[in-house]
């Protein structure tokens, strides 16, 4: 899910798809660090490319397989391949005598492979292609007719060319060329542009939810008429960026030649788009679609890092309510039930306390963190650095920070929540066997937000937030943590004093902070914390699997969270449980809030 306007189902697969596009509202800092000293324009392709691979010297030893007898063996060539790099790696332009191959180096890096394929081989394709139905995609950015994904077509030269295009010779030359790790299945479908048909700018540069990979390259393989000229519209028009990296004017339009492919590397400032096909004659077909592979670079803030190994004591920091085993087992069935609990007065009340005037005491970074498409916020003073307890003691406990004021308190209780201690807790409570845990310390002023974006997805895992304010928050402040799935909103989480929550979060399932507004009489300060666990991640990696003994997500929660039943007025104690009573303030909370929802 994006925060951008979605036009369409994400299996649309188009040259110059629009899909889940972020460059409608959001922009991407283009400036990157030249780790080549090359001297190159300080672009976001140009460094993708600094830090990308270097073919090999022995590319025919690479190629194990047969080279596919459809393809120009021109292009195949370790001569050719090493040149190419080079020009593509250095944005530079590039013409090759023998094949006509051209490198474009503005607005950005696009490549021309004339004669790509056997040209009597591609026009049977092409008459396969004639033959294909057609779905028409309209919306406020493009309108033109696209075929179903051709991983799925059994016409046999249309078959033979996406063999040859998933084949490990095909995907190979591709990689060394661009110098970039390449999936071998790339997105290929046919797109058929006619009269009055078109595609406004955008940039392509969609990432998926495991952060670290999406599409890098998009190419299109043309099928048009060979006597295709300019005056028939649907050129490929290449943007310029001003200086706020929004594209400007068309300074590059290539116009559609037959049995050509054109090629380019995505960045959040490739703005493109294909221009009104003129002709009532012809008609623009084309087969293309994306490579994927991982990324160089991501926006998320969540870096994992192993529990922190010194033990700790729960009982010095949690509400013994919460330590009964009993209740231990009653959050856990809410949590494979519903995905999420509220747990109110979590810590102990002189603990939390403490913590709070131990924040007001260490205050927070002057600048927010960044960036603002993304989220804007301030982060606890030196609260990154690990291991941050005074002059690095690890003797340290709760004792010796009973009666002083000493900042460093709510530090040593942000170490708590980063500890095996508290991790154990959580497999407990959860079932989820932690192996690394993301953590941040954080304060929501007036102005201050997340934003959902493809290039700042979190991974999937269980989010566990400390809600260190001070008062009673009022929902009309904003502020909210909001789960959504499919343009739906799940679950709303408002802060409250000295509560955690606890978000089991799956696939497909995202997150946000609403916008904390100019009404808000005081910060939202939160410990905010992703556990994962390891076994999860191949889950993700497939899709839809589950963590065991989790049953379901988020995302499984129906009609919204008027339909979720349950909560922490589950969790029952018994007669000689200290702190029963709060749990009964809670259940009648909880009561109220679920009867206003309804």
């Amino acid at each position: 899910m994006s925060t951008s306007k979605k036009h369409t189902s994400q299996d649309l697969l188009e040259e110059n798809d629009s899909t889940l596009l972020p460059n409608k509202k959001q922009k991407l800092d283009t400036t990157l660090v030249d780790n080549n000293n090359d001297s190159l324009p300080s672009n976001t392709i140009s460094s993708k490319l600094e830090e990308s691979k270097i073919p090999d010297e022995n590319v025919e030893q690479e190629i194990k397989e047969i080279i596919p007898d459809i393809l120009n063996k021109n292009y195949i060539d370790p001569d050719f391949v090493t040149r190419f790099y080079s020009a593509f790696k250095k944005n530079q332009t590039f013409t090759d005598e023998i094949s006509q191959a051209i490198i474009y180096n503005l607005p950005f890096p696009i490549a021309l492979l004339p004669n790509i394929f056997d040209n009597e081989f591609l026009s049977n394709v092409k008459d396969e292609v004639k033959e294909l139905d057609f779905d028409n995609k309209s919306n406020d950015l493009y309108e033109f007719h696209q075929s179903s994904d051709l991983k799925i077509c059994e016409k046999p030269h249309l078959s033979k060319l996406r063999d040859t295009i998933y084949s490990d010779v095909f995907v190979s030359t591709m990689s060394n060329l661009v110098g970039f790790d390449l999936d071998y299945t790339p997105d290929l479908s046919v797109h058929k542009y006619e009269k009055g048909n078109y595609l406004l700018c955008h940039d392509d540069d969609i990432k998926d939810d495991a952060f670290m990979h999406g599409r890098i390259i998009a190419f299109i393989i043309y099928l048009v008429d060979e006597d295709w000229s300019k005056d028939d519209g649907g050129a490929l028009e290449l943007f310029n960026i001003n200086s706020q990296s929004h594209p400007d004017e068309i300074s590059l339009s290539i116009t559609p030649k037959w049995n050509t492919i054109a090629f380019f590397a995505l960045s959040p400032t490739s703005y493109h788009q294909v221009s009104e096909v003129i002709s009532s004659t012809k008609i623009r077909y084309s087969i293309s679609g994306w490579f994927h592979g991982p990324l160089n670079t991501r926006l998320s803030r969540a870096e994992f890092i192993a529990p922190v190994p010194e033990v700790f004591d729960l009982k010095d920091f949690i509400s013994p309510v919460y330590l009964n085993e009993k209740n231990k087992q009653r959050i856990l069935k809410k949590l494979q039930k519903d995905s999420y609990i509220l747990l109110s007065k979590f810590l102990r009340d002189d603990v939390f306390d403490k913590l709070i005037t131990s924040i007001r005491e260490t205050g927070w970074e002057e600048k927010p963190t960044g960036p603002p498409f993304i989220r804007k916020y301030h982060l606890l003073k030196d609260s990154e650095i690990d291991n941050f307890k005074d002059n690095n003691n690890n003797n340290n406990n709760i004792k010796d920070y009973k009666d002083s004021s000493s900042s460093s308190f709510c530090k040593y209780v942000y170490d708590f929540f980063k500890s095996k201690s508290f991790a154990i807790f959580i497999n407990e409570i959860s079932n989820w066997q932690i192996t690394a845990v993301a953590r941040e310390f954080r304060q929501f002023q007036p102005g201050n937000y997340t934003l959902i974006h493809d290039q700042g997805q979190d991974r999937i895992g269980a989010d566990v937030t400390l809600f260190c304010i001070e008062g009673e928050w009022d929902e009309k402040w904003g502020g909210g943590t909001h789960y959504v799935a499919d343009e739906h909103e799940l679950l709303a989480i408002y802060p409250e004093k000295n509560m955690l929550s606890i978000v089991i979060r799956d696939a497909g399932t995202l997150r946000f902070v609403k916008y904390v507004n100019s009404h808000a009489a005081f910060p939202k300060t939160e410990m905010s914390f992703i556990y994962w666990d390891d076994d999860d991640d191949k889950g993700e990696e497939e899709g839809d699997e589950e963590v065991e003994d989790i049953e379901g997500g988020v995302e499984d929660i129906e009609g919204g969270v008027e339909d979720i039943e349950g909560g922490v007025e589950d969790i029952e104690g018994v007669e000689d449980i200290e702190g029963i009573e709060d749990i009964e303030e809670e259940v009648e909370k909880i009561e109220e809030i679920e009867e206003g929802e309804g």
